[in-house]
Protein backbone atom coordinates (compact mmCIF):
# COMPACT_ATOMS: atom_id res chain seq x y z
CA UNK A 1 0.00 0.00 0.00
CA UNK A 2 1.21 3.51 -0.71
CA UNK A 3 2.51 5.68 2.13
CA UNK A 4 -0.17 8.28 1.45
CA UNK A 5 -2.78 5.58 2.19
CA UNK A 6 -1.30 4.43 5.50
CA UNK A 7 -1.41 5.10 9.20
CA UNK A 8 1.45 3.84 11.34
CA UNK A 9 0.19 3.00 14.84
CA UNK A 10 2.10 1.56 17.77
CA UNK A 11 2.48 0.96 21.46
CA UNK A 12 5.87 0.24 22.99
CA UNK A 13 4.44 -2.84 24.67
CA UNK A 14 2.62 -4.38 21.70
CA UNK A 15 4.61 -3.23 18.69
CA UNK A 16 3.83 -1.47 15.47
CA UNK A 17 1.17 -1.85 12.77
CA UNK A 18 0.78 -0.28 9.35
CA UNK A 19 -2.87 0.06 8.36
CA UNK A 20 -5.00 1.69 5.71
CA UNK A 21 -5.70 5.32 6.57
CA UNK A 22 -8.86 5.69 8.59
CA UNK A 23 -8.83 2.23 10.15
CA UNK A 24 -10.27 2.33 13.64
CA UNK A 25 -7.70 1.09 16.09
CA UNK A 26 -8.65 -0.57 19.30
CA UNK A 27 -6.99 -0.47 22.66
CA UNK A 28 -4.94 -3.53 23.49
CA UNK A 29 -4.97 -4.46 27.16
CA UNK A 30 -5.34 -0.83 28.19
CA UNK A 31 -2.62 0.55 25.91
CA UNK A 32 -3.49 3.37 23.56
CA UNK A 33 -2.28 2.89 19.99
CA UNK A 34 -0.57 6.07 18.83
CA UNK A 35 -0.95 7.44 15.30
CA UNK A 36 2.24 8.84 13.82
CA UNK A 37 1.38 11.73 11.55
CA UNK A 38 -0.92 12.69 8.71
CA UNK A 39 0.29 11.14 5.47
CA UNK A 40 -2.58 12.45 3.39
CA UNK A 41 -1.06 15.63 1.84
CA UNK A 42 -0.12 14.51 -1.72
CA UNK A 43 2.09 17.59 -2.24
CA UNK A 44 4.53 16.61 0.47
CA UNK A 45 6.05 13.35 -0.79
CA UNK A 46 9.63 14.19 0.24
CA UNK A 47 8.45 15.26 3.68
CA UNK A 48 6.44 12.04 4.00
CA UNK A 49 9.43 9.87 3.08
CA UNK A 50 11.70 11.67 5.51
CA UNK A 51 9.01 11.51 8.17
CA UNK A 52 8.61 7.78 7.60
CA UNK A 53 12.29 7.14 8.34
CA UNK A 54 12.31 9.55 11.30
CA UNK A 55 9.29 7.69 12.64
CA UNK A 56 11.04 4.34 12.14
CA UNK A 57 14.01 5.68 14.14
CA UNK A 58 11.76 7.00 16.92
CA UNK A 59 9.91 3.69 17.20
CA UNK A 60 13.12 1.70 17.44
CA UNK A 61 15.34 4.04 19.48
CA UNK A 62 12.92 6.00 21.66
CA UNK A 63 10.09 3.47 22.11
CA UNK A 64 12.27 0.35 21.94
CA UNK A 65 10.14 -1.42 19.34
CA UNK A 66 12.06 -4.44 18.06
CA UNK A 67 13.83 -3.31 14.83
CA UNK A 68 12.86 -6.49 12.99
CA UNK A 69 9.22 -6.08 14.01
CA UNK A 70 9.23 -2.44 12.88
CA UNK A 71 10.89 -3.43 9.59
CA UNK A 72 8.33 -6.19 9.02
CA UNK A 73 5.45 -3.76 9.64
CA UNK A 74 6.94 -1.04 7.41
CA UNK A 75 7.32 -3.54 4.55
CA UNK A 76 3.59 -2.96 4.02
CA UNK A 77 4.53 0.51 2.71
CA UNK A 78 5.53 0.52 -0.98
CA UNK A 79 7.86 3.52 -0.63
CA UNK A 80 9.67 1.90 2.30
CA UNK A 81 10.36 -1.27 0.30
CA UNK A 82 11.65 0.84 -2.62
CA UNK A 83 13.83 3.10 -0.43
CA UNK A 84 15.64 0.52 1.69
CA UNK A 85 18.84 -1.18 0.60
CA UNK A 86 18.18 -3.62 -2.23
CA UNK A 87 19.82 -6.46 -0.30
CA UNK A 88 17.61 -5.95 2.79
CA UNK A 89 14.96 -8.62 3.34
CA UNK A 90 11.71 -7.58 1.65
CA UNK A 91 13.17 -4.78 -0.51
CA UNK A 92 11.77 -4.18 -3.99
Amino acid sequence: MRLVDTDVVWTPRHGVRVELHGTNWTRTEGDRWTRAYDTQDPNRETDRLLGMFILFNALVVRDRIDPKAAHAAFLEIDEYRMAISSDAPGAD
